[in-house]
């Protein structure tokens, strides 16, 4: 993972995201302008790049939206 400083945009959006909605190792989803992506992650840095690598194949059309990750089940 990126220091927070080096960030682009779209790694500072994606962070504050799922820094927000970390809660503990579990089922994540991911909230995107109506889409939507379920993740399971035992740490932040695994679910940050999971989550960065969905929201990159959706930046184009959807980068405007609000991006929400909330913990589901936690383990």
């Amino acid at each position: 993972m990126v220091k927070y400083c080096d960030m682009n945009d779209r790694q500072r959006k994606v962070y504050t995201s799922v820094y927000n909605g970390w809660y503990l190792g579990g089922k994540y989803r991911a909230l995107l302008d109506g889409r939507e992506k379920v993740f399971w992650a035992d740490s932040l840095p695994i679910l940050y790049n999971e989550v960065d690598k969905w929201y990159a194949r959706h930046e184009r059309s959807h980068g405007h939206a609000q991006l929400l990750v909330k913990c589901v089940n936690a383990l």
